[in-house]
């Protein structure tokens, strides 16, 4: 009896450790783009990345039998460009402000994804979403103050990221509801790995040594966050899992602190706490996936509480 019960508590608790296994994943593929970017065009951090993730997913696709008929060219290909945008914009904030504020203007995407639920899906406006877009517009006020680093260019940038994230995640919604999950996330890495190659051929710096060792660890590190999301996806609600994706900041600001010493100001820090408050507002309200990098593998899992009238957690 005493064993069942501690099996039991261990399948109800494995879900936290999954969750915060993921966000720490992401906060160290974060700094990992960052370390390479400072070598390698970022025209090619974003590609590799594409690729890497196009390679995981293939196998899946055979595994799983999936067929790629479609017939929402279209929407993959919003979904393709919007994503891919946000991807590029991310990167570039990583570059160019603190770890963590890139990590938390990207992380406004379930926002957004409330917000364009509303004006493209004509879904609820609940009061639930009123109070997270009141929470974020100050909290990203108080971000953006004359005297704080963020702003700047790379700070609006690091803003649109997020939007573009959000409206990539709705697009998903929409073709979620006609093709096969493995299928859209197979032609977003498919369709981006294309777009993203264009450039390189105008100009390719070919890796070296550890070069490549900071490319793998970004595809490593962000197809680890992704898994963990899915392995916590599968033992607990989306609604439990989702506020846990924003202790992704907290690790962030350890790693920028300890490599970069990065520290935010008091305003910036009280931006950090209405922006996390808005997200998780909405988190709780429905089942929506945690936040997380336009970067991230999809997930692309079935969570064993669908029968429980969660949504499939997917991007």
């Amino acid at each position: 009896m005493a064993l069942n019960v501690d099996r039991h508590l261990h399948q109800g608790t494995a879900w936290i450790g999954f969750a915060l296994l993921s966000s720490a994943s992401f906060a160290v593929m974060g700094a990992c783009v960052r370390v390479v970017s400072e070598s390698l065009p970022q025209s090619e951090v974003v590609f590799f990345r594409n690729f890497i993730a196009l390679l995981i997913l293939l196998p899946l696709l055979g595994r799983n039998k999936a067929s790629m008929k479609t017939a929402k060219f279209r929407l993959h290909l919003l979904r393709a460009i919007s994503g891919l945008t946000a991807m590029y914009l991310y990167f570039y904030a990583l570059a160019h402000l603190h770890l963590a504020d890139a990590l938390l203007l990207n992380y406004t995407s379930p926002i957004f994804v409330a917000l364009f639920a509303v004006l493209w899906l004509k879904e609820a406006w609940t009061a639930s979403r009123r109070w997270a877009l009141g929470l974020s517009l100050i909290g990203i006020i108080l971000l953006f103050h004359p005297s704080a680093s963020l702003f700047s260019l790379a700070g609006a940038l690091g803003l649109a990221s997020g939007a573009l994230a959000g409206l990539a995640l709705t697009t998903v919604k929409q073709l979620s509801n006609s093709d096969d999950p493995v299928s859209i996330v197979v032609w977003f890495a498919l369709i981006s790995s294309i777009i993203s190659a264009i450039p390189l051929l105008w100009h390719f710096q070919s890796p070296h040594g550890t070069e490549w060792i900071w490319l793998l660890a970004v595809g490593l590190f962000g197809s680890l966050g992704q898994l963990g999301l899915t392995w916590a996806y599968q033992r607990a609600p989306a609604t439990q899992v989702s506020p846990l994706g924003y202790t992704s900041l907290i690790f962030a600001g350890l790693i920028g602190f300890l490599l970069w010493n990065e520290l935010p100001d008091l305003i910036g820090f009280a931006g950090i706490l209405f922006i996390t408050a808005a997200g998780i507002t909405v988190a709780r309200e429905r089942p929506i996936p945690a936040p997380q990098p336009p970067s991230g593998v999809p997930i692309i899992e079935q969570p064993l509480h669908a029968n429980q009238g969660e949504e499939r957690p997917s991007q």
